[in-house]
């Protein structure tokens, strides 16, 4: 499943109030805007509020999100005005199970797009995916990805990491 129909099978869930004008790219910033994972919160969720608005999304948080300075704004101030934008978009704050889910996607994504190198996730990461997705044949895998040759990672671990992906996507459909 790719990340366009799983972002917007999350928004799809409130509705079809966000229309089409609403792309992939601002379906999956808010999927992990509401998981709490972006970087530079405040910042980061008044640009999406400014993008949304321009892709048409009415909501009056959204709009005083908009209007906030995003520079300024910090994370702690920017909670409650997230929480309400989400609940008038139709949705309601991703659990702890959730957010787990979203996180360890995004990084088997990142690890299948190339963009962690092995010494980063091998030893730690990919062991969080094993315990969430109850993935044993995962970890006698891990040594082969380990290694202090820099050479390829050994397939099998890509290949059930693309099945952790494929799992991911079917379990965040349904939230």
């Amino acid at each position: 499943m790719d990340t366009e129909r799983l972002v917007g099978e999350h928004v799809r869930r409130a509705g079809e109030e966000l229309g089409p004008a609403v792309n992939a790219e601002l379906r999956k910033r808010l999927l992990l805007l509401n998981a709490g994972l972006l970087d530079s919160y405040g910042e980061e969720a008044v640009r999406l509020a400014c993008d949304l608005l321009l892709a048409g999304a009415e909501s009056l948080a959204v709009a005083e999100l908009a209007g906030e300075p995003p520079t300024r704004l910090p994370a702690s101030e920017a909670v409650p005005l997230v929480e309400r934008m989400v609940a008038e978009l139709g949705f309601t704050p991703l659990s702890d199970e959730q957010v787990v889910w979203v996180e360890l996607r995004e990084l088997a994504l990142d690890i299948l797009a190339g963009r962690e190198q092995p010494g980063h996730w091998a030893c730690c990461d990919v062991g969080r995916i094993a315990e969430c997705w109850g993935a044993d044949e995962l970890r006698p895998l891990l040594s082969a990805a380990v290694g202090y040759d820099p050479g390829p990672v050994d397939p099998r671990v890509l290949e059930l990491l693309r099945e952790f992906v494929a799992v991911a996507d079917r379990r965040l459909t349904g939230w």
